[in-house]
């Protein structure tokens, strides 16, 4: 009677240690693939942030080209508006050296033409 009941728990504890067995293999397959499909979203989710770097970057760029174009012509019109004033300023200066050099009586020089 003893070698039965012995017999009766060690295929138990077989069983029981089989079921346990199972259940732990299922649970690294699950836990295995959960991992996977944790990488592969991490993956997808990097992917479409590199795409949506790429488009800001390339927006950005295209905004400061037209940002550095506007300024360019910004100063372009800012030098000629000077080159105009100075020319003014030094038209005027000889005029009034021409009077100056007319009152002290220096005669004009011969116009080349």
């Amino acid at each position: 009677m003893q070698t039965v009941q012995t017999l009766v728990n060690a295929l138990v504890v077989a069983f029981a240690t089989a079921i346990l067995g199972w259940i732990v293999a299922g649970s690294r397959r699950e836990m295995r693939e959960s991992v996977q499909q944790l990488r592969a979203d991490l993956r997808d989710a990097i992917a479409a942030l590199r795409v949506e770097m790429r488009e800001e970057i390339a927006a950005l760029r295209v905004e400061m080209r037209e940002e550095i174009r506007g300024l360019r012509v910004e100063v372009r019109e800012e030098i000629a508006a000077l080159r105009v004033e100075v020319r003014e300023e030094i038209r005027g200066l000889r005029s009034d050296l021409t009077q100056v050099a007319l009152a002290v009586g220096i005669r004009p020089r011969a116009q080349n033409g």
